[in-house]
């Protein structure tokens, strides 16, 4: 039976309203903050747990949770605000809030019952993640819980009942994620992301909510209450090394993505070298006895005779067939229909580093200074079978080899420090290569940029690696005029279309205006041709410089209806002044608005003017015409515009149309040429919103197709259009995890084959 109302309860929860709603303010801009962060970091994460898949399979479903998770998080992000306010809302209304919820808490308690294996996991990850949250925050969430007993009229709350709590919200997030299709792998990625981002950092939300209370008067001498800690000062230090594993297994998705993703450098150095020591020592077994340690290696300074031999190396000149720079001889072949080029350059990249180990003597060439090698060539081969960077970028950057082989034995932090000077540089040319460079005309761009700064690399660089910094702010700065140049030609480009769509939305309602004017009764020849010819333009002209249709286009609008009404059946009992006062008035206004036409169609504006001085020859069989319903006697040229019929388009191609349709403005795309089949690369910079017509621009900011969403549905299922997902990491950190995955799985098959028994070989 529910309790009777408490006068008491009531007036103590009017009285604190004004905080509780204050407190509630207070956590949803922390739960904003921390849940733009908690989505900003779930796509790397994912991506690398799908980098590191076992089957193609299970990388299918993470990317295919990548796509959905960004498609759901409004949804998600509105949901879980929603849950947050229900909590918040509960607690305010009068009596308890199981009460109030009729008792049903089956929903919120993360009890092991009867269930399907999934979901038992997924409540199993939300229990333990409660229960590791009220024993961090036990002291907050005590004081918390009293006070807002106070407030709820002296019955005490369950854990359950506190807004803002561990279980609040964890309850709230699974609720939020009840729509999303995903494996529950992927639901407990997102459980330990969420106890990351938002769990491990409510400490300043239950001070601040405590503060506010005891400010308000709740309990203001309420003793902090003393955990007390079980078996001494050993227990404590084993719980903080399981607590301290426990966290940084839930982090290790988010920060095995390498150095890339970390603020600071040097703020998780073991994080940077995790997986260039995987990578080592993956290379290391390949050797005889090769699981030695890799650290001891690093440290050891590179031998004189190894950089000397490298010298030799990089200063001697490429066949000009391989694209020598503007330095060193030769320009840039025709790479763009040499199938065979990117061959040729792996094999020179190979026999340079081959004529390298000639020159040392291999029996003092250290194990780590033989893998820096390999994987300074394995680096530049990702580099070179990359797909979106262009062949002459990739002809140019293959100069870079050598000198960086130097660069990573003389400075080892090359591969492990993501704010290395020479990585960060290679990772922008790369970048602005993708972005910037035109494979049919490679001096455009940035190119030019790029070419300046591998001369200077190589004529300039012997061993001092901080030419690399003076190097990295002048190319970082040509990117930016780059960039600039480009946005600037996107956005006049993007005017021009807008311009052309105004244009033509001006003229659909010019046309339907004096459509129904001149299909309205039979008029003489003279006044349709002036009508269509005249002063279609005229209220196009009129409807541009004022689209708010104010006094001048109804004046302009005006002028054309007065001059139909003249030819419409003559009243009987009009007097003839009257009319002819009314042709005077109609030829006055006419005049008047053409002077301000410019290139005016004289000859349709005489014909007119001499047949409203012409009154009598108005009747005659000869002079009228009579359009049918809906013709508007203007040239197919000037047909109106209207968006794609979707009703004769397969499933398909209307599922992929509103895809498209949602696309953001700066995706790549890669379409085949009609006529010699070559792919371009092709930005979509606009979409109009009155024709579903698509405008790309190419590389330069200039615009260099048009497509409607219907075409570009049906090429795309024709393979002959595709989307290019931009990357989401820079490119050492792509290529090392690429290796890495390659070293793994050579190394997988090397032990399959080893524990094969001898009929299996």
């Amino acid at each position: 039976m529910p309790e009777p109302r408490d006068k008491t309860k009531y007036d103590d929860r009017t009285r604190f309203a004004s905080v509780i709603e204050n407190c509630r303010d207070m956590a949803l801009v922390f739960i904003d903050a921390q849940f733009a962060e908690l989505f900003e970091q779930s796509g790397p994460v994912l991506l690398d747990f799908a980098e590191r898949a076992e089957n193609n399979a299970l990388q299918g479903r993470f990317f295919e949770a990548m796509g959905l998770l960004r498609q759901r998080r409004p949804d998600i992000e509105h949901i879980f605000r929603l849950e947050v306010n229900r909590g918040f809302d509960r607690f305010s209304r009068m009596g308890r809030l199981r009460d109030d919820d009729n008792g049903d808490t089956s929903s919120d308690s993360f009890e092991l019952s009867l269930v399907e294996p999934d979901e038992m996991e997924e409540s199993v990850a939300c229990e333990n993640l409660v229960v590791r949250a009220n024993a961090s925050f036990f002291p907050d969430l005590y004081a918390l819980g009293q006070r807002l007993t106070v407030i709820n009229g002296g019955i005490k709350l369950k854990d359950s009942e506190i807004p803002a709590s561990p279980h609040h919200l964890v309850r709230s997030f699974r609720r939020s994620m009840d729509g999303l299709d995903v494996e529950v792998k992927v639901k407990v990625i997102l459980y330990a992301l969420f106890d990351r981002f938002v769990v491990r950092q409510l400490s300043h939300v239950y001070d601040d909510f405590n503060r506010r209370l005891k400010e308000a008067g709740v309990l203001p001498n309420l003793k902090p209450v003393k955990v007390r800690s079980e078996g001494g000062k050993g227990a404590q230090a084993r719980r903080a090394k399981k607590d301290g594993e426990q966290r940084s297994a839930s982090q290790t998705g988010s920060d095995a993505q390498g150095p890339a993703q970390q603020g600071d450098a040097g703020a998780s150095p073991s994080l940077a070298t995790e997986l260039f020591d995987s990578i080592l020592g993956l290379m290391a077994k390949r050797r005889p006895g090769g699981d030695s340690a890799v650290s001891d290696g690093l440290a050891a300074p590179a031998s004189p005779e190894l950089l000397s031999a490298i010298s030799k190396v990089q200063a001697q000149p490429r066949p000009p067939a391989l694209g020598g720079t503007g330095s060193q001889g030769a320009a840039i072949p025709n790479v763009e229909i040499d199938v065979a080029f990117i061959d040729r350059v792996k094999d020179t990249l190979g026999q340079e580093r081959q004529q390298i180990l000639e020159q040392v003597d291999k029996d003092k060439l250290s194990p780590v200074d033989a893998d820096l090698i390999d994987l300074i060539g394995m680096l530049f081969e990702y580099m070179l079978n990359d797909p979106v960077l262009p062949n002459s970028a990739k002809a140019l950057l293959s100069h870079l080899h050598t000198p960086y082989l130097k660069v990573a034995l003389i400075d080892r932090r090359l591969l492990v420090d993501s704010h290395h000077p020479a990585r960060r540089l290679l990772d922008q040319m790369v970048e602005a290569g993708s972005l910037w460079v035109e494979e049919g005309n490679p001096n455009r761009g940035i190119f030019p940029a790029m070419q300046k700064t591998v001369d200077r690399v190589l004529l300039e660089f012997n061993d001092n690696v901080g030419l690399f910094d003076e190097l990295l702010a002048s190319f970082e700065q040509a990117m930016q005029e780059q960039r600039r140049r480009i946005e600037t030609m996107e956005q006049r480009t993007q005017e021009t279309a807008r311009g052309r769509e105004r244009l033509q939305l001006a003229r659909q309602q010019a046309v339907q205006e004096i459509r129904s004017l001149i299909t309205s009764h039979a008029l003489p020849k003279p006044v349709v041709t002036f009508l269509n010819k005249v002063w279609t333009d005229h209220l196009v002209f009129t409807l541009l410089r004022d689209p708010e249709q104010g006094e001048s286009w109804q004046a302009a609008l005006g002028t054309a209806q007065d001059l139909v009404a003249l030819f419409a059946p003559q009243q009987p009992d009009e007097p003839t002044a009257e009319r002819q006062a009314r042709i005077r008035t109609v030829r006055e206004r006419i005049n008047q608005q053409a002077q301000a036409l410019e290139n005016v169609n004289r000859s349709a504006l005489d014909a007119l003017l001499a047949l409203l001085d012409q009154p009598e020859t108005w009747t005659r069989p000869d002079m009228l015409q009579t359009p049918e319903a809906g013709e508007s006697g203007l040239p197919p040229s000037e047909a109106l515009a209207t968006q794609d019929d979707d009703e004769d388009l397969s499933a398909e191609e209307r599922e992929l149309v509103e895809r498209l349709r949602k696309m953001r403005f700066g995706t790549w795309f890669e379409l085949s040429s009609e006529a010699d089949g070559k792919p371009r690369r092709i930005k979509l910079s606009w979409m109009s919103p009155l024709t579903s017509t698509c405008m790309f621009v190419d590389r330069s900011g200039m615009q260099a197709e048009i497509r409607t969403l219907r075409e570009l549905a049906q090429e795309i299922l024709a393979g002959r259009a595709k989307v290019i997902p931009p990357p989401k990491h820079p490119f050492i950190d792509r290529a090392l995890v690429s290796i890495r995955k390659m070293l793994q799985g050579n190394d997988k098959e090397a032990g399959e084959t080893a524990a094969s028994p001898p009929q299996a070989r």
